[in-house]
C-alpha cells in the first residue's frame, strides 16, 4: 500500500514539474510573441516617420532655396526701381531748368520740355511696374517664410515622434531580452526539478527493492 502511495506521489510530483513546465514556456512565448509584435509595429511606424522626415527635409531645403531667390531678385528689382526714381529726378531737373533758362529760345525749350515730359511719363509706368512687382515678390516672399515655419515646426514633432518610438523600441528590445532570459531560467529550474524528482523516484524504486529482496 505504502509502496502505491509512493508511485502515486512520485508520478504526481513528476506531472506537476511536466505541467509547470509547459505552462511557464506557453505564457513566456505568448508574451514574446505579444513583444515582438509590438516591436515590428514599432519599428514600421519608425521607417514611415524617418520617410516622412527625408520628405520634410528636402521640402524643407527646396523652400529655403526658392526664399532665397527670391529674396536676391527682390533686391535686384529695388536697385532697379531705384535707378529709375534717380533717373526721373534727373529728368525732372533738366526739365525745370529748361523752363527756366533765358538763353533758350522758347522753340527749343518746349520741343525738349516734350520731349522730357514722354520719357518722364515712361519712366514712371515703369517705376509703377516695378513697384506691383516688388510687391507681388513681397508676397511670394512671406508665403515662402510662413512655408518654412510651417515645415520646421512639423519637422520638429516628426523629430520628437522618432525619438519616442526610438525609446518605445529600446524599451520593448529590453523587455524581450528580460523575457527570454526569464524564459530560460524558469526552464533551467524546473528541468532541474525534473531532473531531481527523476532521481528521487529511482533512489525510491532501489530502496524499495533491497526491501522487498530481504
Amino acid at each position: 500500500m505504502k509502496r502505491k502511495y509512493s508511485l502515486f506521489f512520485v508520478l504526481t510530483a513528476f506531472l506537476a514539474v511536466i505541467l509547470m513546465m509547459t505552462g511557464c514556456a506557453s505564457t513566456s512565448k505568448k508574451q514574446l510573441v505579444t513583444t515582438e509584435e509590438q516591436l515590428g509595429e514599432a519599428n514600421a511606424r519608425l521607417s514611415t516617420l524617418e520617410a516622412q522626415k527625408a520628405e520634410l527635409e528636402q521640402s524643407l531645403a527646396e523652400a529655403q532655396k526658392a526664399l532665397e531667390e527670391a529674396k536676391a531678385e527682390n533686391a535686384k528689382l529695388n536697385a532697379s526701381l531705384d535707378s529709375l526714381k534717380a533717373k526721373i529726378n534727373d529728368l525732372e531737373k533738366e526739365k525745370a531748368d529748361l523752363i527756366t533758362a533765358s538763353d533758350k529760345s522758347q522753340a527749343d525749350s518746349s520741343k525738349r520740355v516734350r520731349a522730357l515730359n514722354n520719357t518722364i511719363a515712361r519712366l514712371r509706368n515703369e517705376v509703377k511696374e516695378k513697384e506691383a512687382e516688388i510687391e507681388a515678390k513681397n508676397s511670394e516672399i512671406n508665403n515662402l517664410k510662413e512655408s518654412e515655419e510651417a515645415l520646421k515646426k512639423t519637422d520638429e514633432e516628426n523629430k520628437s515622434k522618432i525619438a519616442s518610438l526610438n525609446k518605445e523600441i529600446e524599451e520593448l528590445n529590453t523587455r524581450m531580452n528580460e523575457g527570454l532570459a526569464s524564459k530560460n531560467s524558469t526552464i533551467t529550474i524546473l528541468a532541474i526539478l525534473l531532473a531531481i524528482a527523476v532521481i528521487l523516484a529511482i533512489i525510491g524504486f532501489t530502496r524499495k527493492r533491497k526491501v522487498t529482496s530481504v
